[in-house]
């Protein structure tokens, strides 16, 4: 019988204290200013038609299906999130969000996040003396990689590295019910997930081959469920998953048409067919490359990038982030693909220390590592991750885009007022920053790309209510052109739409309107005023001139 496990060391539960409370604070304030975006929504929508009697569905995730941005659909109820990510596991926290609703999902985040360093810690603690167990928890809690995603939406692989860690204490202390629930648990985050025990089913047939059975199941458990989910079960739900994501990360593989889309094992035969172009997206961009496995790496100094089993670990998942493309850019160090790589690098960071002849951190690599781990939140600091510290950093330099904490909450105050005044079980087109505040009704779609959606008949129905945030597109259109087109944009729709949508509340530069609603000449009169201000000049033209 395995000994009880050891007891944490108070410096390790101070770091996790401090983690969570900075963590849940600006995830607080991001929810409150409006920084909080779609992806924040789809996961609303999605718990609240799980609770009722809907399971997965979302008109938010809808509109990302390749039936509208490739065939011009509108939006529609009855379509289910599982043909885009296959994440069953998202139920567990359904309870939670039926209790205290959207705020279940960064407590959800944080959570997990901090109970992933102690349970690293605890690991950490049957293998290496305690001080280098604290330095290493230390470490995770202080890399941009964990810290990005931690403050950014919420993604279902904040579940990933406590279930990774939990399943390598269980093989550590050789507790099988640990073992069975991490394996089972970890293919059900998402579809890709079970990648992670193909690396750990690898790492045991190196550093553990008496454990080969335990790692022959793992690796087929974990390369099945993925070949079958991603080949028969999600096609079930729709075809978003081969004609809109296989094609986007992985078409320049494809030797077909694009819109015929691919199964996971069909891009696989053919990418394995190109081995030159294989080649060139595992390097190029190179210095992406490198500063990508430098941010991973500078928390733990270095060690994850000269440790066999890092790469054993984190090496599958790099190679899926290497070899793909898309808009989300798979090599950037704050998003939520970071959390496929994180495990593996902590793993083996503290694997690494644990077969040191001295596996204690002498005084000057102490004060090393605390460089380092001060460079990487100095990093982060700087990058300001999802907008989450533009409170204290400008969201932009040249030019100046600041502003002041009092006008950000000032700003959150007025769109829930303004939200208010829209029924609960209206159907609402909200624009990027509301699109939270919106999301838990049967349908919200976002604004302007949709004022339709089908109902459950296939009917085309236009949305009840229009919610638009001037303001916050006004503040960054300056600096941003993604920002400046869709203030360009929202300014010629709303223009046209105003004749069959009335105003019914502006203030603070967000507009509530109503479809045949009253007519209020004065807040018409405002509305156009503010439609009718000038644009900003062209972020992109204005870098043009200055280079």
């Amino acid at each position: 019988m395995p000994a009880p496990l050891s007891k944490p060391t108070r410096q390790a539960l101070f770091a996790a204290l401090i983690f969570a409370v900075i963590a849940l604070v600006l995830q607080a304030w991001r929810s409150h200013v409006l920084l909080a975006s779609y992806d924040q929504g789809i996961f609303q929508q999605v718990l609240w038609n799980s609770l009722r009697g809907h399971p997965f569905e979302s008109t938010l995730s809808s509109q990302l299906s390749t039936n509208v941005i490739h065939s011009g659909e509108p939006a529609g109820l009855g379509y289910a999130r599982l043909g885009q990510h296959f994440t069953p596991s998202l139920l567990l926290w359904a309870p939670l969000f039926g209790l205290i609703g959207g705020a279940a999902l960064p407590l959800v985040q944080v959570g997990l996040i901090v109970s992933a360093g102690l349970v690293l810690h605890q690991l950490a603690l049957q293998l290496v003396p305690a001080r280098t167990a604290n330095w290493l928890t230390y470490g995770f809690y202080g890399g941009n990689a964990l810290i990005g995603p931690t403050l950014g939406n919420f993604t279902d692989l904040c579940q990933l590295p406590l279930a990774v860690f939990a399943l390598m204490l269980g093989l550590q202390r050789r507790m099988g019910w640990l073992i069975l629930s991490a394996a089972v648990l970890i293919p059900l985050i998402r579809e890709d997930t079970g990648i992670m025990l193909i690396a750990i089913g690898l790492w045991l047939l190196l550093r553990e081959p008496k454990r080969w059975p335990i790692a022959i199941a793992l690796i087929i458990w974990g390369a099945g469920w993925m070949v079958l989910v991603t080949n028969a079960l999600m096609p079930l739900f729709s075809d978003d998953n081969s004609k809109r994501f296989m094609v986007e990360n992985f078409g320049q593989y494809l030797d077909v048409d694009p819109s015929e889309g691919a199964s996971s094992l069909s891009m696989l035969k053919q990418a394995l067919g190109q081995p030159m172009i294989v080649l060139k997206e595992l390097i190029t961009p190179p210095g992406q490359t490198f500063l990508y496995l430098l941010g991973h790496g500078l928390p733990f100094l270095m060690v994850p990038l000269i440790s066999l089993d890092a790469w054993i670990l984190a090496g599958p998942s790099l190679l899926g982030l290497f070899l793909a493309q898309g808009s989300n850019d798979p090599l950037s160090i704050t998003i939520r693909y970071t959390l496929l790589v994180v495990p593996g690098f902590s793993l083996g960071t503290l694997l690494w220390w644990s077969r040191r002849r001295q596996p204690i951190p002498g005084h000057r690599t102490r004060l090393a590592w605390g460089i380092a781990i001060s460079l990487s939140l100095l990093l982060t600091l700087s990058s300001n991750p999802h907008r989450s510290l533009s409170w204290i950093v400008p969201d932009s330099v040249r030019p100046m885009v600041f502003s002041s904490p009092i006008r950000q909450w000032e700003h959150g105050r007025d769109a829930r007022q303004m939200l208010n005044l829209i029924p609960k079980d209206a159907s609402v087109s909200a624009n990027t920053p509301l699109v939270p505040l919106v999301a838990q009704r049967e349908v919200a779609v976002r604004y302007p790309e949709s004022l339709y959606y089908l109902d459950r008949d296939r009917n085309k129905l236009a949305v009840d209510w229009i919610a638009v945030d001037l303001d916050w597109l006004e503040r960054y259109s300056v600096a941003f052109r993604s920002d400046w087109r869709e203030l360009r944009r929202i300014k010629q729709e709303l223009s046209k739409q105003m004749g069959d949508y009335r105003v019914q509340a502006i203030k603070g530069g967000i507009a509530v309107l109503q479809r045949d609603g009253a007519q209020k000449p004065a807040l018409e009169r405002k509305l156009r005023e503010r439609l009718a201000m000038p644009l900003a000049p062209d972020p992109r033209q204005q870098s043009n001139k200055k280079s």
